[in-house]
């Protein structure tokens, strides 16, 4: 069994079960079935955990760092969708969800700082959901919580001002602000650097 793993599991638990809304025997018993596909594995600053255009078959679950989910547009710039911090998940669903149909995924990852944590093979854990009950509920609350952020963050980008989306995006990922550039940050909230700084030296001056 993989004990380092399910250290690091307990080290999180609180944090995990508020967010998926799970309750104690729920989380453990999870924790127990995934234990044995925990590949540990960790990333220097820059590092691409997924490529645009390859097929999607690994998750990532972080224990340190902050990493970055985006896709390319038409126009050649990147745009972030969202960020995982430790205890998250970092990964693109709507990618695999694709997997069956071997489609290439449309998202990149990228570890924004050095990032460590456990990967898992998304087909295995597709078999091992089938055949353990408690993890098909477990990986159900999962991806409710990850279409209810994912609703969250489209109020983000539809507000209609940089104020409010850079209110927003502080609601949604609080205390990563300092962990991550000014470009990455712009490129979430849909604006240019230039404009950020020019929020941010309002925001100063208003203080």
């Amino acid at each position: 069994m993989n004990q380092h793993f399910l250290k690091l599991r307990q080290h999180y638990k609180a944090d995990m079960m508020a967010r998926y809304g799970v309750d104690e025997q729920l989380f453990d018993e999870t924790s127990q079935c995934i234990a044995p596909l925990a590949v540990p594995f960790a990333a220097r600053r820059g590092e691409l955990l997924q490529r645009v255009g390859q097929t999607t078959r690994e998750v990532f679950w972080l224990t340190g760092g902050v990493a970055r989910v985006g896709y390319v547009s038409e126009g050649g710039n990147e745009v972030t969708m969202r960020f995982a911090t430790e205890s998250n998940i970092a990964n693109a669903y709507e990618d695999l969800l694709e997997v069956r149909g071997e489609q290439p995924s449309r998202s990149f990852i990228v570890a924004e700082t050095s990032v460590q944590g456990f990967r898992f093979d998304w087909e295995q854990m597709s078999v091992l959901r089938r055949q353990h009950p408690v993890l098909m509920a477990y990986m159900t609350r999962m991806l409710e919580f990850a279409v209810s952020s994912q609703a969250r963050r489209f109020v983000t980008h539809t507000a209609s001002s940089a104020d409010e989306r850079l209110l927003n995006f502080r609601t949604e990922y609080p205390n990563l602000e300092r962990r991550i550039s000014q470009k990455v940050l712009a490129s979430y909230l849909q604006i240019t650097p230039a404009y950020l700084s020019q929020l941010m030296r309002r925001e100063q001056e208003a203080a």
